[in-house]
């Protein structure tokens, strides 16, 4: 279940979440001397659990499922925690279809002032053109850079969930090294 404006809810079928994320933490592949997560997922679908980081750090990897399958066993029954907090898009309007989630357990989410800060891995990185934020993830901020800093475009929506984003635009598109979501 996912919990959604505050309301608890089925989560969407995992079959439709595609590519692969490694965020900084996830012990597939070592860092570069810059930071920089290496190595290659095990699989095109995943579901990652992240969490909440200490002192304004980026939020570490609880757990991450892949598969090359989205109809294996080991992706769709995963382990998945009870609060999504985004998905990116990997092309533009979703089309075609290409996405991932960032998750948390109930007990970690939803956004609040502090947030969540992400870096997508080699695999991500430089390539996400739209998003989607749930549970109370009402401000994006996107950054070329890989330590939030550089180029950086923000959204906000107090409307709802928060912004949906089908396409970033021509300047940040493909450009995204690193973001921070947040109440």
């Amino acid at each position: 279940m996912t919990v959604r404006n505050g309301a608890v809810r089925a989560r969407r079928p995992l079959a439709m979440i595609a590519s692969a994320l490694l965020v900084t933490g996830v012990s597939t592949g070592a860092a570069t001397a810059a930071g920089a997560p290496e190595g290659k997922p095990d699989g095109k679908f995943c579901v990652v659990e992240v969490g909440k980081s200490a002192d304004g750090g980026f939020s570490p990897v609880k757990s991450r499922t892949c598969s090359n399958d989205p109809d294996s066993a080991a992706f769709t029954a995963a382990d998945a925690p009870d609060v999504l907090l985004m998905e990116w898009f990997w092309n533009a309007y979703n089309s075609p279809p290409n996405i991932t989630r960032i998750i948390v357990s109930a007990e970690e989410g939803p956004c609040d002032s502090s947030g969540y800060r992400l870096r997508p891995n080699l695999i991500w990185d430089n390539e996400i053109s739209g998003f989607y934020t749930y549970s109370n993830c009402h401000r994006v901020t996107i950054y070329d850079g890989y330590n939030q800093n550089g180029d950086s475009q923000y959204w906000y929506d107090g409307t709802g969930d928060g912004p949906n984003v089908e396409y970033v635009g021509a300047r940040m598109n493909d450009r995204t090294s690193s973001l921070w979501i947040r109440y």
